[in-house]
C-alpha cells in the first residue's frame, strides 16, 4: 500500500440517512463517515465503497456501522483539541477523528507495518501525531525476550518503528526504525517535553521502544539517542505534571523515576509485588500520588512520588480482582476520577472511581455495537482533557459522559471483520440481496438487504480448536433453500458445520477438523458439495450430512458444470513449486495439467465457460493456463512490487459475468502492507491496479464477484469494501 498518489478513503453512506440523536455520541444529523475524495467527474474512475457491518436496531439508531473486530492497542485523545482523536489497530494502522468520535476515518498513507501499538498528539498541535508502528505477528512471544536472532520473525526495518504525520494522519514517515512486539502491547509509548514548543510541534520527545530502550530526541524525530532500558519492554512513558525533568518509565522490570531528563533512572516502589507495570498514571495536580496496574496483581496507588504503594482494589469484587488488569487512567480535569480495565474478562468493565481509587464501581450499561455488549480484551481507554465525567473505552468505541456508570457506542467508521478466502462469501441464487459472510475470527453473518444491514449468526464456538473463525462457506443453489455450509474453529483448524434456517441454528461434524479453504456446492446437482482442504479434499453426495475424503486439495470448481473440479499439488519439499490436477467427473479420477506454477500457491479459479483457462495467485505472480501450459504474469505486465520489493499474490477471482475480466489481491502477510487490488480485462494478458481510493497500501485477503451483477467484494484487515462498474 504505499507507493502511488493518496486518494483518501472514501466511505459511502449505505443507505444511513439523516436522522435525530440526543445522547452521548450521536449528533442532530448522523451520516455514514466520509472521507475527502478526489472531485467527480464523468471520466472518473469509480470508488470503493464501504460496508460497514451494522445491524437493524443499529440502523433505526441512526447508525451507519463500524462492527471494528481487529485488536485495538491504543486509544489516544488531543489535549488542545479533544474532538480530535487516534486509535492504533494491529492490522490496521491508525484511525482518526475530527468530530469527538462520532465518525472515524482510516488514516495510514505511507505506513508501511501491519499495525500501530501506539499513537500519541503533539500536546498542543492536534494535527502533529505520532505513533509506534508493528509487525503484527501472531506468534510474538509473550514470555521472554526473543532473541536477537530471532527479531526478523517478529520485526522488519522497512516498516516498523516510529512514526511521525504533521498533517493529522494524511502523510506518514517512518523517521526511526524500533521493535514493537504485538503480545506485549499496551499503553502509552510517547512523551513530551513542554518547554520544547516550537509553535508547530514540540522538538523534545521521549519514545518507548520493546528492544532499542528509551529513546529521546530533541529535533521532532530527526536523530534520537538512547537513554536506558536495552531489551526492556517499556509500557508507559509519563512526565511529570510540574517539572519536565522529571519523568516515571513502567516497564516488565519494574517502575522507574528519572529527576534529570532521563541521564539517569531510580527504580521505585520497593513495595510492590513482583509484576511487571502494565498501566501508569500521574494525578496531574498533585505530583506526589500516582497510580499503577500490575496486572493479575492488581490496582496500586502512591501519595510520595512513588517510593511507596498501597492496593486499591476496594469494591473489585472477587473473581474480578485477579484478572489482567492492564489499563488505568485518570481525568486531567479532576484526577480523582479513575477509571481501570481488565483483559479476558467479559464483565461490567471498566470500573470506575471518583474517589481517587478508595473505592470502585463496575460500569452499569455499555450499547450495543454490531456484536453485542461484550468487553473481553482491555484495548484502550482515555479521559478527556477537560470534562471529568467524559472518557472512552474499547472495544468498539463507547464514549462515557456520566462518570463511567453508562457507554454509548461511537465506533461509526471502524471496521475489522476480515474474510480469508473466495468462497467467504455465499449468494443466494434466487435473490441477489441475500449474501451470507464468513470471517476469520468472528464467524458468520447475513443480509437481505445487499449490506445495509446485517444480523449476526455464527455457528458454535469449538474451544479446542481456537476461535470462531469461518474462512468459507457456500449456500445450497436450490431455490427457496435455507441451507448453508461453514466450518468453525481456528485459523488453522475447523469442522465442517451446517444450517437449515440461514444460519440461525448451527450443527457442527465433530469428525471434520482441518485447514478449509474452499466451499463449493454443485450449481447443476445440490446435493453435491465439495471442500478444499490444507492437504486434501472432500466430497458429499448427500447435501453435507456425509463426506467421502478425495486425494487432492480441491481450489476451485467449473461454474457450468460442477462436475469439473481443480485441485492442487506440491511437487517440492517447501511447497515452492505446484502442479495443478483436473477432474471432470467429481474428483473420482484426475489429470494433472501441463506445466507447473513457482512460489508459494495462493488460490486458483476458472473462466467459468472455458474448462481450459485458469489463474493462479502466487508469491512470483499471477499464472496463466490456456490449456497448454502455465505462464506467469508479473510487474512486466502491470502488476506491481509491494513496499519490499516483491509481488506476494494471494487471491485471484474471474468475474462470472464477464469472464474476461479477472481481478487478482496482493498480501504479505504479516510483513507488512501490500500494493492492493489488480484488474485484468483481457483474460489476465495485462493488469492494471484499481486500489483507488484505498491505497496506495492496501492487504487484500479476500476477492469475491457477485455471480448476478459483476459487484466486487473486498475482503481487508480494514472491513468489507464494494466496487460496481
Amino acid at each position: 500500500m504505499r507507493v502511488t498518489s493518496w486518494l483518501m478513503v472514501a466511505m459511502a453512506a449505505c443507505g444511513a440517512g439523516a436522522l435525530c440523536f440526543v445522547e452521548g455520541c450521536r449528533m442532530a444529523e448522523r451520516k455514514a463517515p466520509v472521507q475527502a475524495a478526489t472531485p467527480a467527474s464523468e471520466s472518473a474512475p469509480a470508488q470503493w465503497q464501504y460496508v460497514p457491518l451494522r445491524t437493524a436496531e443499529q440502523k433505526a439508531k441512526g447508525f451507519a456501522g463500524g462492527e471494528m473486530g481487529q485488536m485495538a492497542f491504543t486509544l489516544a485523545i488531543s489535549p488542545s483539541d479533544p474532538n480530535h482523536m487516534a486509535m492504533g489497530i494491529d492490522t490496521a494502522a491508525v484511525y482518526t477523528t475530527t468530530d469527538g468520535s462520532t465518525s472515524w476515518q482510516l488514516r495510514r498513507r505511507g505506513i508501511l507495518s501491519n499495525g500501530v501499538q501506539s499513537v500519541a498528539f503533539d500536546p498542543k498541535n492536534p494535527r502533529v501525531l505520532w505513533a509506534a508502528g508493528l509487525h503484527s505477528s501472531a506468534g510474538t512471544p509473550g514470555g521472554a525476550m526473543p532473541a536477537e536472532n530471532e527479531l526478523a520473525k517478529y520485526s522488519d526495518p522497512l516498516a516498523d518503528g516510529i512514526y511521525l504525520t504533521t498533517d493529522g494522519g494524511e502523510h506518514w514517515k517512518l523517521v526511526r526504525n524500533a521493535v514493537y512486539l504485538r503480545r506485549h502491547a499496551l499503553n502509552e509509548y510517547f512523551a513530551f517535553d513542554p518547554a520544547s514548543f516550537d509553535g508547530t510541534q514540540h522538538r523534545t520527545v521521549y519514545a518507548a521502544t520493546h528492544w532499542e530502550g528509551l529513546l529521546k530526541s530533541d529535533d521532532a524525530g530527526a536523530t534520537w539517542r538512547v537513554l536506558g532500558f536495552p531489551k526492556t519492554i517499556i509500557h508507559v512513558i509519563a512526565l511529570h505534571p510540574k517539572d519536565s525533568r522529571q519523568f516515571f518509565v513502567a516497564a516488565d522490570t519494574g517502575l522507574f523515576r528519572s529527576q534529570d531528563a532521563g541521564a539517569g533512572f531510580e527504580k521505585v516502589g520497593a513495595n510492590l509485588p513482583a509484576a511487571p507495570v502494565l498501566a501508569l498514571t500521574l494525578n496531574a495536580k498533585d505530583p506526589a500520588v500516582l497510580y499503577v496496574a500490575l496486572g493479575e496483581k492488581g490496582l496500586w496507588r502512591s501519595t510520595d512520588g512513588g517510593r511507596s504503594f498501597e492496593r486499591r482494589m476496594n469494591g473489585i469484587p472477587e473473581g474480578a480482582a485477579d484478572k489482567l488488569w492492564v489499563r488505568l487512567i485518570s481525568s486531567p480535569a479532576n484526577p480523582d476520577y479513575l477509571y481501570a480495565d481488565a483483559t479476558q474478562w467479559g464483565g461490567p468493565v471498566p470500573f470506575w472511581s471518583h474517589d481517587g481509587g478508595a473505592t470502585w464501581q463496575p460500569s452499569e450499561k455499555r450499547e450495543d455495537g454490531f456484536q453485542g455488549t461484550g468487553v473481553y480484551w482491555a484495548e484502550g481507554i482515555v479521559a478527556h482533557p477537560t470534562d471529568a465525567n467524559v472518557a472512552f473505552h474499547l472495544n468498539p468505541v463507547r464514549k462515557t459522559t456520566d462518570g463511567g456508570r453508562t457507554w454509548q457506542y461511537c465506533g461509526d467508521g471502524v471496521s475489522g471483520f476480515r474474510r480469508g478466502t473466495r468462497t467467504s462469501i455465499a449468494f443466494r441464487p434466487d435473490d441477489p440481496k441475500k449474501m451470507v459472510f464468513f470471517f476469520i475470527d468472528h464467524g458468520s453473518v447475513t443480509t437481505t438487504d445487499g449490506g445495509d444491514t446485517f444480523a449476526y449468526v455464527p455457528p458454535p464456538r469449538q474451544p479446542d480448536l481456537g476461535a470462531i473463525t469461518t474462512a468459507v462457506g457456500a449456500c445450497d443453489p436450490t431455490p427457496g433453500s435455507r441451507k448453508l455450509l461453514s466450518a468453525v474453529g481456528g485459523w488453522t483448524q475447523q469442522r465442517i458445520c451446517i444450517s437449515e434456517d440461514d444460519g440461525k441454528t448451527w450443527t457442527v461434524q465433530k469428525d471434520t477438523a482441518a485447514n478449509y479453504v474452499f466451499m463449493a456446492f454443485h450449481p447443476q446437482k445440490p446435493n453435491v458439495v465439495y471442500a478444499g482442504r490444507g492437504g486434501d479434499g472432500l466430497r458429499s453426495r448427500d447435501g453435507g450430512a456425509t463426506w467421502q475424503v478425495l486425494p487432492h486439495r480441491i481450489r476451485a470448481m467449473l461454474a457450468n458444470n460442477g462436475d469439473v473440479v481443480f485441485a492442487s499439488r506440491p511437487v517440492d519439499a517447501k511447497g515452492w513449486v505446484s502442479e495443478v490436477q483436473k477432474s471432470s467427473d467429481q474428483g473420482e479420477t484426475w489429470e494433472t495439467l501441463p506445466g507447473r506454477i513457482t512460489g508459494s500457491l495462493g488460490e486458483i479459479d476458472v473462466d467459468p465457460t472455458d474448462p481450459n483457462r485458469l489463474y493462479a495467485a502466487s508469491h512470483t505472480g499471477v499464472w496463466v493456463f490456456d490449456g497448454k501450459g502455465w505462464t506467469v504474469r508479473n510487474d512486466q505486465h502491470g502488476l506491481e512490487k509491494d513496499g519490499f520489493g516483491v509481488l506476494n499474490f494471494r487471491c485471484v477471482v474471474v468475474d462470472p459475468t464477464r469472464p474476461s475480466v479477472v481481478y487478482a489481491g496482493q498480501c504479505h502477510s504479516w510483513r507488512g502492507t501490500a500494493r492492493g487490488i489488480f484488474r485484468s480485462v483481457d483474460r489476465g494478458e495485462h493488469w492494471e491496479n484499481i486500489t483507488r481510493n484505498l491505497g496506495p497500501e492496501l492487504t487484500v485477503w479476500a476477492i469475491t464477484v457477485s455471480p448476478h451483477d459483476g459487484t466486487v467484494w473486498l475482503g481487508t484487515d480494514y472491513g468489507n469494501w464494494k466496487l460496481s462498474e
